[in-house]
């Protein structure tokens, strides 16, 4: 593995508390372990990413919150760079007990054309598994809130044990408590301390209306000086500190640049006893982050009695990991007079087994239902965004003269097809929805040909929804 450089490229440009550092400076800090020892991390920025899972019609879906926290830049580029360090050992350890074929996520996986595999590849290698095996059990397990979950001094050890060391080195002690102890505050919250947030207006009613007072275009580099973060966000000055902190004994920030390494290595020796069992039982073993797929020989009775072998396995890696049975389901796929059948005998999918975005019922791939229904949403919310945008820009014009300026088919090929695929086949970059359908397609083979067919009728749903937007857009700005 080459050495660890910091590109122009690579900079962080997003609004945070530090100042911008130099490509050069900052690697050169990173690499320098009495300045991680001393290096004064800042709080993360919290922000909550929510939505409402999928849901069969005329039902309304479950709400679910994922708490997502970005760190300072410099503070970044020190998780980039010992993720990196931490990465080299992890690979290493994976290829000594053979696990680089089972753990999945946040991981380069090559595939035999020297290319890098995706999430598509990992389901096809999962349901042709299922068709060698013949008769067999498959089991769809998730791990509850699993970085909020991870054991501190579980994490200590695993990290100590990569790094060969009885315990951790001062510059990566002082990495681990900024990523296990951590602190943050709330965006919302932090910004309005710094006058980026605020009311706005005041709605008929005379209610006050708030919301971002600066677009984030305009959002400075550096949201404040020290002086300042100090003064409005630390307490230093009269006001009361917005900064928190995770006391307890679990738990990394999702989206710190180290925390996904973490989390494929914290369960290292789980992987290796689970995928164990799993060779024993003639079958496989497969961990995307904190989904778990198991495939092996038998029917109902093996695979239930598997699952709590393995639910009651889990808490001895953190009393507070947890694979609950309403996560977890069970089918059994049977060949049956030339016709291979699958069956959901525990859980959720009943139209087949889901995985990685999805569903095989034995013979065809499809996307799943819920794959579907966030591209359906995508399309909704960037329609809205444009449609409130010219709605306000063209305070006078009509709904059907806001549609003139709209341009549909700019706004559907962002979701829609892409000119000349096949020049872009292979750059995932530029993918759009239409052509990761068409990726995958392609990579399931004759099981993947109900794929395009799902797709029929989605320009015509992208129109009604961006045209109903408008005319809603519409509406709202006349009231007010």
């Amino acid at each position: 593995m080459t050495d660890w450089k910091l590109k122009p490229s690579d900079l962080k440009k997003y609004p945070h508390f530090d100042a911008p550092i130099s490509a050069a400076a900052a690697e050169a800090y990173v690499k320098d372990p009495a300045k991680v020892v001393a290096h004064p991390f800042y709080p993360f920025i919290r922000y909550i990413q929510n939505w409402n899972k999928f849901a069969k019609k005329g039902a309304l879906g479950k709400s679910k919150e994922r708490p997502i926290r970005y760190g300072a830049r410099l503070d970044a580029y020190i998780f980039s760079y010992y993720r990196y360090l931490l990465a080299q050992r992890y690979e290493s350890l994976l290829k000594r007990y053979n696990l680089a074929g089972n753990i999945l996520a946040y991981r380069r996986i090559l595939g035999a054309d020297g290319r890098g595999k995706c999430n598509i590849h990992f389901a096809k290698d999962a349901f042709d598994f299922i068709e060698s095996l013949g008769d067999c059990y498959v089991i769809c397990l998730d791990i509850s809130s699993y970085f909020e979950s991870l054991d501190h001094l579980m994490l200590k050890k695993v990290w100590a044990g990569l790094l060969k060391e009885e315990k951790l080195p001062a510059d990566h002690f002082a990495v681990f408590k900024a990523i296990t102890n951590y602190a943050y505050v709330d965006k919302q919250e932090a910004y309005e301390r710094l006058g980026y947030f605020g009311n706005k207006r005041k709605a008929k009613s005379g209610k006050d209306i708030s919301g971002y007072l600066t677009a984030y275009t305009d959002m400075p580099t550096q949201l404040c000086s020290a002086a300042k973060f100090r003064s409005e966000i630390a307490g230093g000055g009269g006001k009361k500190s917005i900064i928190q902190k995770n006391d307890d004994a679990y738990g990394i920030p999702q989206g710190a640049p180290l925390s996904d390494l973490l989390a494929n290595m914290y369960l290292l020796h789980f992987d290796r006893e689970v995928r164990t069992w799993m060779r024993k039982r003639g079958g496989v073993y497969f961990r995307y982050s904190d989904d778990i797929l198991l495939i092996g020989k038998g029917g109902e009775k093996e695979a239930l009695a598997l699952l709590k072998k393995i639910q009651a396995l889990i808490p001895k890696y953190g009393a507070k990991l947890a694979i609950k049975d309403s996560k977890s389901s069970i089918h059994v796929f049977r060949q049956i007079s030339g016709r291979r059948t699958c069956e959901c005998v525990f859980g959720k999918g009943r139209n087949g087994l889901e995985y990685l975005g999805f569903r095989f019922d034995g013979r065809n791939v499809y996307l799943r239902d819920s794959t579907l229904a966030n591209l359906n949403r995508k399309v909704v919310y960037a329609a809205r965004r444009r449609a409130n945008s010219l709605a306000t820009r063209y305070a006078n014009k009509t709904a059907d003269e806001i549609w003139d300026e709209f341009g549909f088919d700019q706004f559907v090929q962002r979701f829609y097809k892409v000119e000349d695929f096949d020049s872009v086949r292979d750059d995932v970059h530029s993918w759009t929805f239409w052509t990761y359908a068409q990726r995958a397609a392609t990579i399931f083979g004759s099981k993947g040909r109900k794929i395009k067919s799902q797709l029929k009728g989605f320009r015509d749903f992208a129109e009604e929804k961006a045209r109903g937007e408008v005319e809603k857009a519409v509406l709202r700005r006349d009231r007010k």
